[in-house]
């Protein structure tokens, strides 16, 4: 079958009385429902697809008294330059995931820079949104609560807020301590028998400390002694990567493999080591974390761990649509999608 060749566009029931299941099954499959095994799911999306099936999103947001846009709320710290190399690729799928459901995105602050005032209860008040995609680790109770209060639904994606528990809402997320291990691994590997590790100074947020337990794991696993008192430490930004060296570079010598948990602090790292005259990969081998586009094109390039952004904007699109228009009554759903290891010329 290819297309659809009956007269008019075809229909959630037209795809349902194909595939033999019901309706709502046919939605759910097409929200990405983890009610619906990843089998029938994949059914359903290849019938879709060579029906050239759409959603009808203006009919359904006439009959819902919907806006269509969800609001991304965003930290202003992600503005700066050392986390905008990967928060601007998630923002831009995440735009692009959303519409390829039928919604768009209103990307806002969560708070004004100047009066601290609450955007959040802004777009609620004048009803700009139907809901919200968070990437903020500090969402104040009361905002929490006026969400509540007007019934809109809400994702979380990269991270959550401080006192949120994770059962308590929808999360989709980097399993960092996966990303962690892969590095290690890949260092030990490619025949490092000296490795350390980085710890970034981020106000212990919890996606470093998991890569850094991560790594740890697999070190001890292959039975390195880990000094956890020598570690390295730089703030996530190029240049502490790059004074991280400029202080410590006699000392750097003696490892033949180093993992830096953040790419943008690796790539003032590697020009640092070259400065040193230390050679990458030839006396030490260097592992980051992102998959920034820049590591492609710094000298060395940068071996990485892939941060999943892609699939983490799709989930987090698909259940909030299922949230806003299926009536579902799913438990809230947390999820950790692998990393990947992205070998290049630094390892």
């Amino acid at each position: 079958m290819r297309g659809w060749n009956l007269p008019g566009k075809p229909t959630i029931k037209d795809i349902a009385r194909l595939v033999g299941v019901s309706h709502s099954t046919v939605s759910r499959a097409l929200n990405g429902s983890p009610l619906i095994s990843s089998v029938t799911r994949e059914r359903i999306q290849a019938i879709a697809d060579r029906m050239d099936f759409e959603f009808n999103e203006g009919a359904r947001r006439l009959k819902n008294r919907k806006t269509g846009i969800i609001g991304v709320l965003y930290y202003s710290v992600l503005n700066d330059f050392r986390s905008s190399l990967y928060t601007n690729e998630l923002f831009r799928d995440l735009r692009h995931s959303l519409e390829r459901v039928g919604l768009d995105a209103l990307v806002v602050e969560a708070y004004n820079d100047q009066s601290g005032q609450s955007n959040i209860a802004r777009l609620i008040r004048q009803n700009k949104v139907d809901g919200f995609v968070i990437i903020h680790p500090e969402i104040r109770r009361e905002d929490y609560e006026l969400i509540k209060v007007h019934k809109l639904p809400i994702v979380h994606i990269h991270m959550i807020s401080d006192g949120i528990s994770r059962d308590s809402v929808d999360c989709f997320f980097t399993d960092n301590y996966e990303g962690g291990h892969l590095a290690a691994r890949h260092l030990i590997d490619s025949g490092c028998r000296k490795i350390q590790v980085v710890r970034i100074d981020e106000n212990e947020a919890e996606e470093f400390r998991q890569r850094t337990l991560g790594c740890l794991s697999a070190l001890e696993e292959a039975g390195f002694i880990v000094d956890v008192e020598g570690f390295f430490s730089c703030d996530c930004s190029y240049k502490g990567g790059y004074r991280l060296v400029k202080e410590n570079h006699i000392h750097l010598r003696e490892y033949d493999g180093i993992f830096i948990p953040a790419d943008i602090a690796a790539f003032g790292f590697l020009n640092a080591l070259k400065e040193e005259g230390i050679r990458v990969p030839e006396d030490l081998k260097v592992i980051g974390f992102d998959d920034s586009p820049v590591g492609r094109m710094t000298l060395p390039s940068l071996t990485t761990i892939h941060q999943p952004r892609e699939e983490l904007a799709d989930k987090a699109s698909k259940r909030i649509r299922s949230l806003l228009f299926d009536d579902t009554s799913d438990e809230p759903i947390q999820e950790y999608v692998k990393p990947a290891l992205v070998i290049r010329e630094s390892s």
